[in-house]
């Protein structure tokens, strides 16, 4: 599906004046015109589109330098994406999938002296949770009582690489308990995950990575988008563990939220809630 993210221009305003979201959708996003003249007086803020290969404006996102959402203390030197939203004339065609997985490299590209990118999303919507979460975003906290209600602190870290057009696919060949995830780019198989399930618990044995696809960040992205990918595909797994003996590939998982098992004399078994 081919997008360009690119920063606003005069041109645009044009396109964004027959914006369109339902009342619910303008619950949980501003519409663009609502903050469009504050975020181009705003030095620290930057606002953009989302075009079609075509040219059409089908969506909108304000980036915000050093904003400190209310409830959260995170770094100065951070961006906050603020007020996404695809026109509603142009939802269900997997655009608001296709922005988020390129998000990360648009943000490092156009902010290379930042570390940090957050979101927060609304609690109550599930949609756009599990969208950011299938492109790598980590879910930091969630807040019971925010402006609307239950909200979710998202975040993502611009000092790693991220490989927006790999998916996860479940191989229904594979009999139960294996489970193996096969890891595609351009549908094209670049590795896999094998795992076991035991019981309501997911334990990954083996991630494998095609030696020409080694260093591009593969196996980084997959450990990102396998909660949710597991979550979406199968319904008895609550919790994903792995052991990791090799200190080299701790990091893998711990970047990914995984987080060392409570007990006694462990030092390389590590877990992560998949269902939450």
């Amino acid at each position: 599906m081919e997008i360009n993210i690119r920063k606003f221009t005069e041109a645009d305003r044009k396109h964004l004046e027959t914006y369109e979201l339902n009342e619910k959708q303008q619950v949980y996003s501003s519409m663009p015109l609502e903050v469009l003249d504050d975020a181009l007086a705003d030095k620290d803020r930057t606002a953009n589109v989302v075009v079609t290969g075509d040219g059409k404006v089908i969506g909108f996102f304000v980036l915000h330098k050093h904003y400190q959402h209310e409830g959260y203390d995170t770094p100065h030197e951070v961006v906050y994406v603020r007020s996404l939203s695809i026109n509603e004339k142009y939802q269900g065609n997997g655009y608001g999938t296709t922005v988020a997985q390129n998000l990360p490299v648009y943000v490092q590209e156009n902010f290379s002296a930042f570390d940090h990118l957050y979101l927060v999303v609304d609690g109550e919507n599930a949609g756009a949770w599990n969208l950011y979460e299938r492109a790598g975003f980590l879910h930091l906290a969630t807040k019971e009582e925010g402006p609307i209600g239950k909200e979710r602190l998202y975040y993502l870290d611009l000092n790693r690489n991220y490989v927006p057009n790999l998916r996860l696919e479940l191989d229904d060949s594979v009999d139960r308990p294996a489970v193996r995830i096969i890891l595609k780019m351009d549908d094209k198989e670049a590795g896999y995950i094998d795992a076991e399930i035991e019981g309501t618990t997911l334990d990954i044995k083996h991630i494998f990575v095609d030696e020409k696809h080694r260093g591009e960040g593969v196996a980084e992205s997959a450990m990102r988008q396998f909660a949710t990918s597991v979550r979406r595909k199968l319904d008895m797994v609550e919790t994903a563990t792995v052991t990791v003996k090799d200190p080299v590939y701790k990091n893998l998982f711990t970047a990914a939220g995984f987080v060392l098992v409570d007990s006694p004399g462990n030092t390389d078994r590590y877990t992560k809630l998949v269902r939450y």
